[in-house]
């Protein structure tokens, strides 16, 4: 019975992951730190501990301090750093694939909204 429950359970959560995130509305670097720095209160009530879509040009990555590989993304190329985009440890040999100028979307849990704001648990979002 237990392993029936917990396999009711799991599927329900593989089948509502993928259709929150693909039901999502993506949202460019640009509108998502302007929302930040024009309205912070507002911001963190939409935006703060959710996951979103974020389209950006990707204008620099590496390792952080926190030994995180992250993905900075901009408005445009050669553009301020709108958006740190957070990726898993273990996606480190994937920042490979990332080059300036590149338009990429990706998806994430927002964790803090500011001058920069700083996206975690970051994954390429399929079909963008």
């Amino acid at each position: 019975m237990r392993r029936i429950l917990a396999g009711l359970i799991f599927g329900c959560i593989l089948l509502m992951g993928p259709s929150a995130i693909f039901g999502a509305e993506v949202i460019s670097a640009y509108d998502l730190h302007r929302a930040a720095t024009d309205n912070s209160r507002a911001a963190d009530t939409q935006y703060l501990n959710k996951t979103v879509l974020v389209k950006g040009i990707v204008v620099s990555k590496g390792i952080s301090r926190y030994l995180t590989p992250t993905v900075t993304l901009s408005s445009h190329e050669k553009g301020p750093e709108l958006i740190i985009c957070v990726l898993p440890r273990l996606d480190v040999g994937k920042l490979a694939s990332f080059e300036p100028g590149q338009s990429v979307t990706f998806s994430g849990r927002v964790q803090r909204m500011g001058e920069r704001v700083i996206i975690k648990e970051c994954t390429v979002a399929a079909g963008h």
